[in-house]
């Protein structure tokens, strides 16, 4: 039965088959509308309305802005972007039959979310290919799945997900299929984005740059996207150079693996803890950690990898492609029978038997080997430029039971006109009061600068003297 699972994440998309030696596609979290072509997924290849943040914005009854003032629904788009994808992996994959579909969402997402993605999936006949509705699965069982027997069969495992905006904990029971225990506990002060970002202020301190000052926006993007570049690289090299071009400052700085550690250090500590206290909250004692899991580009970094067991006293298991995990074991659920557990149906499960479940945990959380390189979320990512596919462009034709058109109520609200533009209504009304005002105050000062009556010079007539007689 051929299959295709597809990940999604808040700044990456992933789509492959259920084959191993497959060739997934791999693109950023953009999905952009064009007037007169279909909607891409990805770097844009072609000027069109970008939507971006619609991963994280799922569930969110405000709608997304565009830069043309139209306004989308988050949930639209997460399903018209997964649409694109399974359009495009399909292509690569080449069935000759229709497939069966599921997807990873992200673990930490409530039922809230679930159900709106749920609906908006549900309203693509593209999605459903023989009639079979696409799966939704937990994107942390899905990566334990891909593992296969590289996982122990005893024990809870602890999944830690290191993305671009967060870094996601769960805890699975090996005996229950791993069946998730207790609420999967969202860690952002540990994130791919974060660490470019301290990545980014080094090299600008190191050219007594600063990041507020007249440098544009643009360049500062680029930069950080070298320092990310830098950051993957640090994954395997110890040293490399970042090349900066920014008015008035062009060099090439260098950058250390052990620069990228001490940025790191402190933060991963405080992620590390925080794993030991979603533990502890769930009464799971050191010795009932049979392994950790990392997935995501984090894994890539080696100080995790070492961190980790030495504070978690476990052994540690990367992912061979941590960032194809999540969508390769999606693929593997897709062709299982219906009993596969569901994201809802693992939200949460009972303390392990056998600990004391009226302990108190000491801090509760807050909120809710082989690797790769680190947090590579990009397109252009050095890791998955083998794994990406440009041979088939957006505007080629895909099988047709992949790309049926969404029905014409499908995108809230259209484009505004131009008459229609608040932006437009507020620069007129601010050019005619400033009218106004110049026109009153000219006014008021002709009036100041005329002299008043009493201002006024007097003029005194005299009488010519007549001669005495």
């Amino acid at each position: 039965m051929n299959s295709l699972g597809m990940s999604i994440g808040a700044t990456q998309l992933v789509a492959t088959d259920g084959n191993s030696d497959g060739v997934p596609v791999v693109r950023s979290s953009i999905l952009t509308l064009h007037e007169d072509r279909l909607s891409e997924v990805g770097i844009p290849t072609e000027p069109g309305l970008a939507l971006t943040g619609f991963v994280d914005r799922v569930g969110d009854p405000v709608g997304i802005v565009g830069a043309d003032g139209s306004v989308h629904s988050a949930d639209w788009a997460a399903a018209e972007a997964v649409r694109v994808m399974i359009a495009d992996a399909a292509v690569v994959a080449d069935f000759d039959t229709p497939p069966v579909l599921a997807a990873a969402v992200p673990a930490h997402w409530g039922a809230h979310s679930l159900a709106a993605l749920r609906a908006a999936i549900d309203r693509v006949p593209a999605l459903a290919p023989g009639g079979k509705p696409m799966k939704l699965v937990s994107d942390a069982h899905a990566a334990l799945v891909s593992m296969g027997d590289r996982i122990p069969d005893r024990g809870v495992i602890v999944v830690c997900d290191f993305g671009g905006t967060g870094t996601s904990i769960t805890l699975a029971d090996t005996a229950s299929n791993f069946d998730r225990i207790g609420d999967t506990v969202r860690h952002r002060d540990f994130s791919g984005q974060r660490i470019d970002q301290e990545l980014l202020a080094q090299v600008l301190a190191d050219l007594n740059q600063d990041p507020d000052g007249t440098a544009s926006l643009g360049a500062l993007t680029r930069l950080r996207d070298r320092c990310r570049a830098a950051k993957e690289h640090l994954s395997t090299d110890i040293a490399t150079v970042v090349p900066v071009e920014l008015p008035g400052a062009t060099a090439d700085v260098r950058l250390t693996r052990s620069e990228l550690e001490d940025r790191i250090r402190e933060p991963l500590a405080a992620l590390i803890s925080r794993v030991q206290e979603t533990l502890e909250h769930n009464n799971i004692p050191p010795a009932g950690v049979s392994a950790v899991l990392t997935i995501g580009g984090g894994s890539g970094i080696p100080l995790i990898t070492q961190q980790l067991s030495e504070r978690l006293r476990c052994p540690i298991i990367a992912a061979p492609r941590p960032q194809l995990a999540a969508a390769f074991g999606a693929a593997i659920l897709a062709g299982r029978p219906d009993e596969t557990p569901s994201p809802e149906a693992t939200m949460m499960r009972p303390v392990p038997t056998g600990e004391d479940t009226t302990k108190s945990p000491a801090s509760a959380p807050m909120d809710t080997v082989e690797s790769g390189l680190a947090w590579s979320e990009a397109d252009t990512s050095p890791e998955l430029e083998e794994f990406q596919d440009y041979s088939t462009p957006a505007t080629a034709a895909r099988p047709e039971v992949t790309f049926n058109p969404a029905p014409a109520d499908y995108r809230d609200t259209d484009r505004m006109r131009w008459f229609q533009r608040p932006a437009l209504w507020f620069l007129v009304a601010t050019v005619f009061s400033a009218a106004v005002f110049t026109a009153l105050f000219i006014a008021w000062q002709d009036r100041d600068d005329a002299p008043s009556p009493s201002m006024r010079p007097s003029t005194t007539t005299t009488a010519p003297s007549s001669p005495h007689p």
